[in-house]
């Protein structure tokens, strides 16, 4: 587990002291979600234009378009553009030339685009769904017809179907103007309406005519040049793919253009328009982010006893950077959350339902609703701007703590000393000696006999697994003649190394010199699951107390060598009570029958070990059942009878309660932590002999 994001996700959701942080927390977030909201709808209202935009340039414009890298027109029958019409992604190749030309009817006129298509143009486009009248038929015979745009067709003052022709007139290429009778340097071309198109965008439908390529070229004086060779590919065919293939064949002499690079201009000023816009917004979200520093500092402020506390554990300042640091990322990686998923709504309800509209009167535009498109690469650069703004931010309070720590640690440095001696508590008329459990104390204060006191720093109830001393504990220890480890326990595992670190002259000694350590495997299909390579529960065996107690004895004889043999007699007197229950325990024991038992968190490893028990573990290091061990625990116990379920007082019964449930067992709760050894080791074994009424 990544520790300072757990620690930091905690600050983040629990409850403050001070009810301002909490209310600065949530004014930063909101602010951030809403900045979030405001760039998801802005943008997708952007790429909603460009969709549209692109949609109705798709009725004109080809998917893909070659056209020369210099000059105006080329050859388009050389063996490379043969290769090009007989690839099989091209559905649809059409020829076209483009000039200006000037557009006459009766006494008016307008300069316009004249585009000479192939019939095949009809299959390249959806130009008869753009038809307003008549049809797009370029030649009947030897009739050639135009198809104007709306706008050009108004100006003009001409429709579909009208009797007299569009005269159209070109410069002739190749000869030079006349200024005596300029009218003998033109080309006319004559045309009639057969229809007129509608895109509704200016640019086409104001100065565009479709006419007989045939009809251009003549106007032109060309034979067989093109301006450009429109295509169409098939449903299937990848876009990006085909283009560099063409590209390939035809070299550099020529360009491929998609539907964006054909109308280049337009696109690139909503795309200048778009960014823009996420730049201010990007703007307003920094602002906003002033709120984190603000809760970030009052944050720190309220956490400096947490701080202390991490830090007597040996955590470094990079180690508690890292958690303010996280904080201040998660606050703004929240507010983006929440904003990306209720913009995303807002959008996709937009798209779906049209709830804003562009204008009150419906067909005005060329939309009714303002068009929307989601994104996803918006979204993600929306999410990792905001995520890295908020971490910049988070850096300028985390590093000003930093420095101040530098400076409270060399002040501390000097003034430590004087601290103890200012701060220790007085030392009270008995010494003490502190162990880590309760029945640690059992012992000692046997061998002891009152003429040492005892303080157990894992308070009866509490898990030396997770227990996470006080500083009151922390200083007890300093005051101690001494401290008695009973080995490998969870609370040692990660305490012992400050305890030693902060009391050098702290003489320690470890309970379990001389034991032999059971070690756990995956599976034990005698001892159980267990959380470490050694099970620490060694004080659950008669053998094992027998050993603890003589560690004990040699351990006060050094600290008070005045009153070893009155440590000896204690010694003597104590390993009689221990053989008293040894016995106590083989006369229950030794007849059993079910010789199996289960137990939530597996304590009686040694217990079992010494009397031949076989320990089933519901817990597997430290973590909960899983559905597939359950299965597999509870066919195993009713395999083998098992009849009772040990729970211990500091854990949860749910688990023990639905496997006795199963195997028809009874719960039986038990407390090796207990101060009173001896009534819990034989309350134990009367357990498994009648779990019912296991006090008898």
């Amino acid at each position: 587990m990544n520790l300072p994001f757990y620690i930091a996700r905690r600050y983040l959701f629990a409850k403050k002291s001070h009810n301002a942080i909490n209310i600065i927390s949530l004014i930063s977030v909101c602010g951030i979600a809403v900045a979030t909201i405001a760039m998801v709808c802005v943008l997708s209202v952007f790429n909603g234009f460009s969709s549209l935009v692109a949609s109705m340039f798709s009725h004109f414009d080809p998917e893909l378009k070659i056209v020369p890298a210099t000059g105006k027109v080329f050859d388009p029958h050389s063996v490379s553009f043969n290769q090009v019409r007989q690839m099989p992604e091209i559905e649809v190749c059409t020829e076209t030339l483009e000039d200006n030309v000037l557009a006459r009817y009766g006494n008016r006129q307008e300069v316009a685009v004249a585009k000479g298509v192939e019939q095949s143009f009809r299959n390249l486009t959806d130009i008869d769904t753009l038809l307003l009248g008549g049809q797009f038929e370029l030649q009947e015979g030897e009739t050639d017809y135009a198809v104007p745009g709306i706008g050009l067709a108004y100006v003009l003052g001409v429709q579909a179907g009208f009797v007299d022709p569009i005269e159209i007139m070109a410069p002739k290429r190749d000869e030079t103007v006349n200024p005596a009778n300029p009218a003998t340097s033109f080309n006319a071309e004559y045309a009639y309406v057969g229809g007129v198109f509608c895109i509704n965008q200016p640019s086409y439908d104001e100065r565009f005519v479709l006419l007989p390529i045939s009809l251009v070229r003549r106007l032109l004086h060309y034979e067989t040049e093109v301006s450009s060779l429109e295509l169409k590919l098939t449903p299937k065919a990848n876009l990006n793919v085909v283009k560099k293939q063409i590209r390939a064949m035809l070299g550099s002499d020529f360009r491929v253009l998609d539907r964006y690079e054909q109308q280049a201009e337009a696109f690139r000023m909503m795309q200048i328009e778009k960014w823009m816009s996420f730049l201010i917004l990007a703007f307003v979200l920094a602002i906003a982010l002033f709120n984190v520093i603000s809760s970030l500092y009052m944050l720190m402020i309220e956490k400096q006893q947490d701080v202390q506390i991490i830090r007597s554990m040996g955590a470094d300042r990079s180690f508690i950077s890292r958690i303010f640091l996280t904080e201040g990322a998660l606050i703004p990686a929240a507010g983006a959350l929440a904003g990306v998923i209720i913009g995303v709504i807002i959008c996709l309800m937009q798209q779906h339902f049209g709830i804003i509209k562009l204008g009150n009167t419906l067909g005005a535009f060329v939309s009714d609703n303002y068009p929307v498109k989601i994104e996803i690469t918006d979204i993600i650069l929306i999410f990792t701007t905001i995520f890295l703004l908020g971490l910049a931010a988070a850096r300028y309070p985390v590093s000003q703590l930093s420095r101040k720590w530098q400076k409270i640690e060399r002040l501390v440095i000097w003034l430590f000393p004087l601290m103890l001696c200012c701060c220790k508590p007085p030392i009270s008329d008995k010494n003490t000696i502190s162990v880590t459990i309760e029945p640690q104390r059992f012992f000692v204060e046997k061998i002891a006999g009152g003429r040492l006191a005892v303080h157990t720093t894992v308070p009866a109830g509490q898990s030396p697994e997770t227990y996470d001393p006080s500083p009151r504990d922390m200083l007890q220890i300093a005051d101690s003649k001494a401290y008695m480890q009973i080995g490998k326990i969870g609370f040692e595992l990660a305490w012992m190394n400050s305890i030693r670190s902060n009391n050098s002259k702290l003489p320690i000694f470890d309970l379990s010199d001389g034991i032999k350590w059971i070690e756990n495997e995956e599976d034990n299909e005698d001892h159980g699951h267990s959380h470490g390579q050694f099970d620490p529960h060694i004080w659950m065996s008669t053998n094992n107390a027998k050993i603890i107690s003589a560690n004990i004895l040699s351990a006060l004889s050094t600290l008070d060598a005045e009153n070893a043999d009155f440590f000896q007699d204690n010694y003597k007197a104590l390993i009689t009570e221990i053989d008293s229950v040894a016995n106590e325990l083989h006369s229950i024991l030794d007849t059993l029958t079910i010789r199996t038992f289960v137990i939530y968190h597996p304590a009686l490893t040694y217990f079992a070990d010494e009397f031949h028990l076989t320990q089933l573990a519901i817990e597997a290091e430290g973590k909960e059942p899983s559905a597939a061990s359950m299965k597999a625990l509870v066919d195993r116990a009713k395999r083998e009878n098992v009849r009772v379920v040990f729970v211990q007082q500091e854990f949860d019964r749910k688990h023990a309660e639905q496997l006795a449930t199963e195997i028809n067992a009874s719960v039986v709760v038990i407390n090796p932590l207990d101060a009173d050894w001896c009534s819990q080791m034989i309350a134990t074994a009367r357990a498994l002999c009648n779990p019912k009424n296991p006090q008898k």
